[in-house]
């Protein structure tokens, strides 16, 4: 079997640094305002190939027996709020139509990584795991792709760091020096808890800071009501009942984790200024505006359903020193006060409770008189300057230079992404996604004004826009507030003048699916062509919609696509292919050309790995094969499907498409090996002469065998040159950068590094100018949310 193993277990003011913040706040803060919500970040189901007892029993020849509704399901019986599925190397799980719930904030999750594992959740895709290039230190794949998460503003956390970055013989190894995890498993069932927390320890003790959080990381439904769903669970302090204020709150560090739901429940809070006012929660970073504590300052420790139970308080560095308060729990609801104190410029308190019982995991020692049963993220203390981490292996210095690139949208401490642009008549037009408060919206920034168009929804994400004269057209996806099924619809807004003002917002789909991923051309320059995924119907399919001609949207992916419900016995037997991303070009003539990722051709899509056949060899893909498809409108009439990339040994994903200034049209999209880890994506792009009915063979694009590039997006420049934009890991200092080439007479230009300072991410050009997403304004490698959407002119 896999790790996973089949085993049943039971004077001076006080400033907060906390989750959303890139500098310290000011003086005084308040009660934290938000609610306690009960979930897990670490739970499989059989779109991981070894997602179940009969799958890894059989070395995942046998059919499997945990479809994605079952482990929902058993999550809802717990009665926890959110949870996430968090399959291996995959995203596949969350274009299941039976990802869906009115119960659970479900959370879009992965476990990423080839080695060592990590969780990330709140991404748009899988997190892919590149090669380290020859003589890098180990972790730079992991620190890149903890970069990578942090540009789309998800959350990355370190899985059971006793099988991957640390042993209690040898301590932290190279892996334990990737910086800015924003919080860590020290409760995994699946292994030891006790060499878990004694990671963590070793790292807040070496500066970094992080949070806590606890998985049952299940893959057996076979161990329900011992090892299920929440058990353990972690507890997230969410300003909102949202999936972003669950994302702050454990980008924040805000949690503290239970044997079970109902189990023992314990907190930690700070009152460092004195004041009566608790202001700080476990996982708050406090910075002492003076230098040194009052004497009024205090800890208060609350615990609940814990009669009978220990309850142990710790400073820095931790266990090692001895608890510096012990208590018995006389009730189930018992408080504690207890002094603050500083030796040097930096500590930390946290709490755990214990008791005598079953082991709290498969490895834990099962002759300790006390096992855990509930334990907070630390509070953490700083003198005059939050805490900087001290690596064994330190990152390469960070590039420095004018790169002429300058603010276009966002602003210190809150995320500013997934950008888009349109340029016309010497004005640039931009539109972005902010998240800030618990909230994810949409701006449109133009003549020097910033305009949120998404108005009060807090669910308003990935934005595009296009522009002729003074019609201007914004087009996202929206789940207007209502998570719970997640069921996003999209909106398109026009503006008349320019973008000085607005119309109301229009809704395109009919909301009995997920509508998600919009993309935006112009037809005539007037009339918008709306393109996105849907799953009204089963499976993902590309729809479109040319507004103000018809009357309802086209699904283009349906023909020829082969719809399967499988059957009881094997989780793994429905077949539901997904038609995914999808990009929009029109060509001078009219034509419309629609290009997105699917799985049709895969054996098995959507499922990683295989279900043999009979006398067939195990095997599979992982990933999918996933190819690239146009659909082409001509008049009023859209072609069946036409294979662009029809590779059979990779897996072709997110693809852009332009019409060329010669009648032609041009894709471009990332490719990579299909092995699930270990393999860079690389750029690949063809033209089509003939109106999007034959393509050219595939082609390579900007290519560095040694690097990841990813996210390409194709525009035109004012010459009518085909430009390509995409970030890319090639750079010295490790961190992401947007490059660039132009497709000419006699093919594509060699990549041009574009930006400089900082991790580059995300972009988009049109008319030479080019829009992304940058971190170079943070100030710290660890906690500083800061993402900013930056434009500069290409050259």
């Amino acid at each position: 079997m896999s790790r996973r193993n089949f085993v049943a277990v039971a004077g001076g003011a006080a400033v907060a640094a906390g989750a959303m913040t890139a500098s310290p706040a000011q003086a005084g803060e308040k009660t934290p305002r938000g609610e306690w919500l009960a979930g897990d970040t670490h739970v499989h189901d059989d779109h991981s190939a070894d997602g179940s007892l009969p799958r890894q029993q059989s070395k995942q020849t046998l059919p499997g027996n945990l479809p994605v509704a079952d482990q929902i399901a058993e999550a809802e019986r717990t009665g926890l709020d959110f949870l996430p599925l968090t399959d291996h190397r995959t995203y596949d799980q969350h274009w299941d139509p039976q990802w869906q719930s009115s119960e659970l904030l479900l959370v879009p999750g992965e476990e990423a990584n080839g080695s060592p594992h990590a969780i990330v959740l709140g991404a748009v895709d899988t997190v892919v795991d590149g090669a380290n290039p020859p003589g890098s230190p180990a972790f730079r794949h992991v620190q890149q792709s903890i970069w990578d998460a942090h540009a789309q503003d998800a959350v990355w956390s370190t899985a059971h760091p006793d099988d991957g970055e640390y042993t209690p013989d040898a301590g932290p190894d190279d892996n334990a020096s990737a910086q800015g995890m924003n919080t860590v498993e020290v409760w995994n069932v699946a292994s030891d808890p006790d060499a878990q927390i004694d990671y963590a320890e070793n790292r807040w003790n070496a500066g970094f800071r992080f949070g806590a959080v606890a998985a049952s990381d299940c893959h057996f439904r076979e161990l329900w009501g011992t090892a299920g769903p929440g058990q353990p669970t972690t507890w997230v302090f969410a300003a909102e009942r949202s999936v972003r204020g669950i994302l702050d709150g454990l980008r924040g560090g805000r949690t503290t984790v239970s044997h079970r739901r109902n189990g023992p429940f314990v907190t930690i809070e700070a009152d460092l200024d004195g004041d009566g006012t608790y202001e700080a929660l476990g996982g708050d970073e406090i910075v002492l505006k003076h230098g040194r504590l009052p004497k009024k300052a205090s800890l208060r420790v609350r615990v609940r359903r814990a009669a009978g139970a220990r309850v142990l308080v710790y400073g820095a560095p931790g266990r090692s020193a001895g608890p510096v308060a012990t208590y018995t729990a006389a009730s189930d609801d018992e408080t504690y006060h207890l002094p603050v104190t500083l030796k040097g410029e930096h500590t930390w308190y946290r709490a755990e409770v214990r008791a005598p019982g079953a082991a709290s995991g498969a490895d834990a020692d099962p002759d300790l008189p006390d096992q855990l049963r509930a334990a907070t993220s630390p509070v953490f203390v700083s003198a005059a300057a939050p805490a900087v981490p001290a690596p064994e292996i330190a990152l390469p210095p960070a590039q420095h230079g004018d790169d002429r690139a300058s603010l276009a949208v966002g602003g210190a401490g809150r995320f500013t992404g997934f950008p888009d642009v349109a340029v016309d008549g010497g004005t640039t037009h931009v539109v972005a996604e902010v998240h800030d408060d618990a909230r994810t919206s949409v701006v449109y920034r133009g003549h020097g004004r910033t305009v949120t168009l998404s108005g009060d929804s807090p669910t308003a994400r990935f934005p595009r826009i296009a522009v002729s004269g003074d019609d201007v057209w914004v087009v996202w996806q929206d789940e207007l507030g209502q998570e719970q099924p997640h069921r996003p619809v999209i909106l398109l807004r026009h503006s008349h003048d320019g973008g000085r003002s607005f119309e109301r917002a229009v809704r395109l789909s009919d909301g009995r699916g997920r509508a998600v991923h919009p993309g935006l051309a112009l037809l005539d320059g007037r009339r918008p062509v709306v393109v996105w995924a849907d799953n009204a119907r089963g499976p993902f399919d590309v729809y479109a919609q040319v507004v103000g001609e018809d009357r309802a949207p086209v699904n283009l992916s349906a023909p020829g696509k082969s719809v399967d419900l499988g059957t009881p016995q094997d989780a793994r037997s429905p077949r539901f292919p997904a038609s995914l991303f999808p990009s929009v070009a029109v060509g001078e003539d009219g034509r419309v050309i629609v290009a997105w990722q699917d799985n049709r051709f895969d054996p098995d899509p959507l499922w990683t790995g295989h279900t043999p056949e009979p006398g067939e060899q195990p095997g599979g893909t992982d990933p999918d094969n996933w190819q690239i498809l146009v659909c082409v409108r001509s008049g009023r009439s859209w072609s069946e499907p036409v294979r662009v990339s029809a590779a059979a040994d990779a897996a072709d994903r997110h693809p852009s498409l332009a019409a060329d200034g010669d009648g032609g049209f041009v894709a471009i999209w990332e490719t990579r090996a299909l092995r699930s880890s270990g393999t860079n994506l690389s750029l690949r792009a063809s033209r089509s002469a003939d109106g999007g009915r034959t393509w050219t063979p595939a082609e390579p694009v900007g290519l560095a065998p040694d690097a990841m590039s990813q996210r390409p997006r194709l525009s035109r420049d004012p010459d009518r040159t085909i430009r390509a934009v995409w970030y890319d890991s090639r750079s010295a200092d490790w961190r992401w950068k947007v490059f660039t080439s132009r497709r000419g007479r006699t093919g594509w230009s060699a990549a041009e590094q574009l930006t400089t300072p900082g991790n580059n991410t995300w972009p988009a050009a049109d008319r030479g100018v080019v829009v992304f997403t940058t971190d170079r304004s943070a100030t710290r490698t660890q906690r500083d949310a800061t993402q900013e959407v930056y434009a500069l002119r290409a050259r």
